[in-house]
């Protein structure tokens, strides 16, 4: 195995030892960030979460995101999303959330890019607020696309007090064509380890416009966690 190999399974173990050390409530999960920003583009996002059975959902839990997002100048992008979920009823408002999302290097500058999240969550229904810090880093070997999402997450909820919590998200994609790329993706967090495949597509529009997808559905690891989550992103990319 060759020096560079042991570099990212070092990284990796250490990672998984951060993850398993830390907390993270919630569905784990859900969109796994690039780092790339581009200026003067726009967005308007949807993004559902479904998860069913296990500890976690056993009556089942879905987690509903319309958001919309701009890029400030060629290296951050802020986006605010209004937010739905529950048991039975994810119609109803019940938060919000705020992010800002900085590249940290030009494209191709390294040999990983390397980008960082910061975001706000309010929950109105369970009173939980959420400041969460990412790092995200993304790496090309040839037509194959891995990125990897590492979250610090800082929680204040009245039932649970003050608490740190952590997640890990992995993706590896496959560059078959630009409307369908296949995927695999790892999710660790409090009580839930994952992984399952998706499916990430683009289209070109008029005007330098595109729609972009995701959709896939992620299987739990151990009985801690739901036995499956569906997930679907629909994001519309306008200047």
């Amino acid at each position: 195995m060759s020096l560079r190999m042991y570099k990212y399974g070092a990284l990796f173990a250490l990672l998984m030892s951060v993850v398993t050390l830390g907390h993270a409530d919630g569905l784990a999960v859900d969109k796994i960030y690039e780092p790339y920003v581009n200026l003067l583009e726009k967005e308007l996002e949807y993004r559902l979460s479904h998860a069913e059975g296990g500890l976690q959902a056993p009556d089942g839990f879905i987690i509903q995101r319309l958001g919309f997002g701009a890029a400030v100048n060629d290296s951050v992008a802020v986006e605010v999303y209004l937010t739905a979920q529950g048991e039975d009823d994810a119609q109803r408002l019940s938060g919000y959330e705020l992010e800002a999302r900085w590249q940290m290097t030009e494209q191709g500058e390294y040999a990983v890019d390397w980008g960082a999240l910061i975001e706000y969550e309010h929950s109105r229904d369970s009173d939980v607020e959420e400041l969460a810090g990412t790092l995200i880093a993304l790496k090309e070997w040839g037509a194959i696309v891995g990125t990897m999402n590492a979250s610090i997450i800082y929680e204040s909820s009245e039932s649970t007090g003050d608490e740190f919590e952590t997640a890990l998200s992995l993706q590896a994609r496959y560059r078959y064509r630009p409307m369908l790329e296949p995927a695999l993706e790892f999710y660790a967090a409090e009580d839930y380890r994952g992984i399952g495949p998706v499916l990430v597509g683009s289209m070109r529009l008029k005007d330098a416009n595109s729609l972009r997808w995701e959709v896939g559905t992620v299987f739990g690891l151990d009985e801690s966690s739901a036995d499956y989550t569906f997930r679907l992103m629909l994001e519309y990319e306008f200047y």
